[in-house]
């Protein structure tokens, strides 16, 4: 009984797969010809892939007449950003899931939640779901101290907490080495986490204000 569910639910997945493929190819197809009459294939062709599907998007938005030209740009600012984002993370070593992040810990999954939960790890949403920044792990542990500073940035974005951690430059003997590799070179019990305790609340007020 168990096996004839699993061929249905199976067979139901392959239909709405070759659906939504059908659906993109359409799609893509309107696009490219959209592209083509601009002139602006040569100019796709040397992008990222990254940057191809920005411009994608962007297109679609354009050929879509219930957005208004304000909203188009408001929302393309935004998907810029959002990749910007999203290759800087790659720059910083790149992102896991959960489930990846509990392994690397040696911990179950529900302890990684547990941890997002008590903002005790961090998380950013990458594609439409959330992932976490390889950066904050030191071998197969969290960087030392690095729970304490997060509790102290609980109240801005996770991009405001990224930037903080990978950024920000506040030791003058040592002006190349920013906030996560501080903590992973010194540690919890150091006179460098106090300053960094000390900035962490500077910069949570004023991002507040």
């Amino acid at each position: 009984m168990n096996s004839v569910i699993q061929k249905r639910t199976s067979q139901q997945l392959s239909v709405e797969r070759v659906a939504v493929l059908e659906r993109m190819t359409v799609l893509t197809k309107e696009l490219v010809n959209e592209l083509a009459e601009k002139k602006s294939l040569a100019s796709a062709l040397k992008m990222s892939d990254n940057e191809l599907a920005q411009l994608i998007f962007e297109t679609q938005l354009i050929r879509s007449s219930a957005i208004s030209p304000r909203e188009q740009s408001k929302i393309a600012r935004l998907n810029e950003g959002a990749i910007k984002f999203s290759e800087r993370l790659k720059e910083l070593g790149g992102t896991c899931r959960a489930s990846q992040a509990a392994a690397i810990l040696g911990v179950k999954r529900q302890t990684i939640n547990n941890r997002l939960k008590a903002n005790k790890l961090l998380a950013v949403k990458v594609g439409g779901e959330y992932r976490l920044p390889i950066f904050q792990f030191d071998g197969n542990r969290l960087v030392d101290g690095l729970d304490e500073i997060l509790i102290l940035l609980d109240s801005l974005s996770s991009t405001t907490k990224v930037s903080f951690l990978t950024s920000m430059y506040f030791f003058e003997d040592e002006q190349d080495i920013n906030v996560i590799d501080a903590l992973k070179k010194y540690g919890r019990m150091s006179e460098q986490m106090q300053e960094i305790i000390h900035q962490a609340k500077l910069f949570g007020k004023h991002i507040s204000n």
